[in-house]
C-alpha cells in the first residue's frame, strides 16, 4: 500500500532511475515475479512493490494523462477516480475568471492541474495525507507546484476564504461504487450546505448515473462524455451555472445541447438507425435531437431515434438500416444467411435479451458483410433491426 513516506521515496535519487526503467518497460504480469525479486535485491520489499504498481499506473494512466502520465504519481484508487484531462480541462474553464479557488478532494490532484493550468491559484485540500502527497507531487512534475497549495483538512469546514471552488466527493466506500448522492464522502448535501454558507460558487463532480430528483432546483446538471463514453456528470451552482437545467456535452467536439423538453414524434424504423450520445441520454434531451435534426423515435420509452437521411451529428452515431422485422430469431438467421452476414455486434435496448450469448445463437458467415444486429422495441413491440457494421 502506498504512503506517504513510500511517495517521498519515489521522488528522490534513490528510486529515480530504477523508476524511469520501471515506467519505459512495466513488467507484465508473466515478469512480475522476476522483477519483484530482482529489485528486493536492492530494496525492500514495500519500496520494490511500489516501484512496479508506480510504473504500471503510468502505463495505465497514459489514456486519461496522454503525453504526461510517465512523470506522475498514482495510487490505484485515486487514479481510477481521476477525470481524464481533457475533461478536467473542460470543467476547470468555468473557474479561470476566479483568481483563487479550492479543490476539495483533490485526490491525485488532476482537476487541481487543470485549474492551476486555467490560471488560478488553487488550494489542493483533502483530508488523506497520501492524496495531499500525491497532488504536491504531481504539481511539481507539471511544473505547476507555485500555483498549488496543498492542504490537509475537512473539506466541509474550510479554514481557507475563496470565492470558488471544485468538489469531488469519494465515490467508493470499502472498495465499492456508491450510487446515490448521501452514500458520497462527503455526501452531497454537506456540499450543497457548503455552498449555501461559505463557497457562493462551486462545482460538484458526480456519478454518471445521477438521478434527476437529486438535483437543486437552482442548479445546472451537465452530462459530459468523452470519445461517446460518458464520464461524469457535474452540478454547477452560484455564479458557475449558466441557467438552471439539463445539458450533454461531448467530447473532444466541445459542444453542447440543452435539454428543453421537445418530444419527438413516434414512428416505425426509417433508413438510418440513430443512437445518441449517453450524455444526449442521461440529460434527457432525446426528444430536443430528435427535433433539430428531423427525426423520430422508433419507440415512446426507447432512445434509439431514426430519420431517411444520414445527417453528421456529434451528439449521435448512425448506420444504415438493412432491413427490420418483429423479433423472431429463425427469421433473424434467415435473414442473416440470405445477407451473407457476419454479425460484428449484438446491440440492445428495451429488451431483455443478453447480448453475447445471443450471438453464440445467431448464423455467421465467416469473412461475410459486417452486419450489425439490433435489438429493441419499435412502437412497443419486440423488434430486430439490421444494420450495415463497418
Amino acid at each position: 500500500m502506498l504512503t506517504p513516506a513510500l511517495l517521498r521515496w519515489l521522488a528522490s535519487e534513490d528510486a529515480r532511475a530504477e523508476l524511469h526503467a520501471l515506467t519505459a518497460s512495466p513488467p507484465d504480469d508473466a515478469q512480475l515475479l522476476t522483477t519483484l525479486t530482482r529489485l528486493r535485491k536492492r530494496f525492500s520489499p514495500e519500496q520494490a512493490a511500489a516501484l512496479v504498481e508506480l510504473a504500471r499506473l503510468r502505463q495505465r494512466a497514459e489514456t486519461k494523462f496522454p503525453g504526461r502520465a510517465r512523470a506522475m504519481f498514482f495510487e490505484r484508487e485515486a487514479l481510477e477516480q481521476a477525470s481524464p484531462a481533457v475533461v478536467a480541462a473542460w470543467t476547470a474553464r468555468r473557474f479561470a475568471r476566479f483568481a483563487r479557488v479550492a479543490d476539495l478532494g483533490c485526490g491525485l490532484g488532476g482537476d487541481t492541474l487543470a485549474l492551476a493550468e486555467a490560471g488560478c491559484r488553487v488550494a489542493a485540500v483533502d483530508r488523506r495525507a497520501l492524496a495531499v502527497s500525491l497532488a504536491a507531487s504531481n504539481a511539481r512534475a507539471w511544473g505547476l507546484d507555485a500555483r498549488v497549495h496543498p492542504v490537509r483538512a475537512d473539506v466541509t469546514r474550510p479554514a481557507w476564504e475563496v470565492e470558488a471552488a471544485w468538489a469531488d466527493p469519494g465515490r467508493r466506500e470499502g472498495g465499492r461504487r456508491v450510487f446515490h448522492p448521501d452514500q458520497l464522502q462527503p455526501p452531497l448535501a454537506s456540499l450543497l450546505a457548503l455552498q449555501r454558507t461559505r463557497i457562493p460558487n462551486l462545482g460538484v463532480k458526480l456519478m454518471p448515473g445521477l438521478e434527476h430528483a437529486a438535483i437543486p432546483p437552482q442548479a445546472e446538471a451537465e452530462w459530459i462524455s468523452l470519445g461517446g463514453e460518458l464520464k461524469e456528470a457535474v452540478l454547477w451552482l452560484g455564479g458557475l451555472a449558466e441557467r438552471p437545467g439539463r445539458r450533454a456535452t461531448v467530447l473532444p467536439a466541445g459542444v453542447s445541447l440543452w435539454r428543453e423538453g421537445a418530444a419527438a414524434r413516434v414512428a416505425e424504423p426509417g433508413a438510418y438507425l440513430y443512437e445518441p450520445d449517453p450524455a444526449v441520454i442521461r440529460a434527457g434531451a432525446v426528444g430536443d435531437l430528435a427535433v433539430r435534426l428531423g427525426l423520430w423515435q422508433i419507440d415512446g420509452d426507447i432512445a434509439y431515434l431514426s430519420g431517411e437521411a444520414r445527417i453528421p451529428t456529434p451528439f449521435a452515431r448512425s448506420w444504415p438500416i438493412l432491413e427490420h422485422h418483429p423479433f423472431h430469431l429463425k427469421t433473424l438467421n434467415r435473414r442473416l444467411r440470405a445477407l451473407q452476414a457476419e454479425v460484428v455486434a449484438v446491440k440492445k435496448r428495451g429488451s431483455p435479451i443478453e447480448p453475447e450469448p445471443f450471438r453464440r445463437r445467431l448464423h455467421r458467415t465467416p469473412g461475410g458483410r459486417p452486419v450489425i444486429v439490433v435489438l429493441t422495441r419499435v412502437l412497443n413491440r419486440p423488434w430486430m433491426i439490421l444494420l450495415a457494421g463497418t
